[in-house]
This record gives structure tokens, sequence and C-alpha cells, in this order.
């Protein structure tokens, strides 16, 4: 049976991609609570829009360099900056906002669709450790 797998739109209200669109195709759900995540994102902090990386090829196959990706449930995020610039950061470097990248993940785990966020801050509550994710956060959808 073949996934049926749908394009995150490349600019919408809330976020901003950093991944080629070829790299950002979600199942219908995992789409639809990013899009809903996002809305809310902008309405609490308009000027600090999600940054959103890969999700899945949309034939679901193997995507380089991650061992998941493969079936439009996974999704990488970057977390804030404290000058809220559309660029990288990592828990380790002084730009890493903290309490912003806290209040995206309450509002991840707060939507009924995310099963698991890794993530290296230890300081925030509700995600995992797991080797090379202090510069973004992998969230795992259920469907």
């Amino acid at each position: 049976m073949a996934i049926q797998l749908t394009m995150l739109p490349p600019a919408g209200v809330g976020y901003y991609t950093f991944s080629p669109s070829s790299r950002q195709y979600g199942t219908p759900h995992t789409i639809s609570m990013l899009l809903d995540i996002c809305r809310q994102q902008h309405w609490n902090m308009s000027d600090a829009p999600i940054g959103i990386g890969d999700i899945s090829f949309q034939d679901a196959g193997n995507m380089p360099p991650h061992h998941a990706h493969r079936h439009g449930r996974n999704i990488d995020f970057r977390p804030f900056r404290k000058d809220r610039h559309k660029l990288p950061t990592n828990i380790h470097d002084k730009s890493y906002s903290r309490e912003m990248t806290r209040l995206l993940v309450e509002n991840l785990l707060a939507h009924r669709n995310v099963h698991r966020i890794l993530f290296n801050d230890k300081h925030i509550r509700g995600v995992h450790f797991f080797p090379g994710h202090d510069n973004h956060l992998h969230v795992e959808t259920r469907i």
C-alpha cells in the first residue's frame, strides 16, 4: 500500500522553511498538525516564525543522512534564537533561546498527533536526549 504524502506549502503563516521543498512531504495529518502549530505560533509571537526543515521525500524513500524521515511522520525544527533571526543555532550557543524553544515544545506536546520530541536541552521538560540533536528538534508524529 503506497503512502500518500502531501507537500508542506513553501510559505505560510507562522513558519519558514530551511530545507528544499523536495524534502518536505508529510502525511496529511502531519502537515495539518504543522499548520495548526504554526498558526498558534503566529498568534502568540508573530515576529518569531518556526523554522521547519526535513520531513520526507514524496516517495517516502531513504533520506540521507537521516535514518527516519521516510514516511512523512518525522519533522525537523530549528530551535529559536534570542535575536529571532531565521538562522541556525544550538543549545550551546549564546544566541539560543531556551524560553522560546520551551514554549514551542509545550505547544507541540499539547497536540494530539505529537508522539515524541528528540532534543538535547535537558532543561526543557518533555524532550528526549538523542545524539546529534543539539541543533534541531526532531518531532515524531503518530499518524
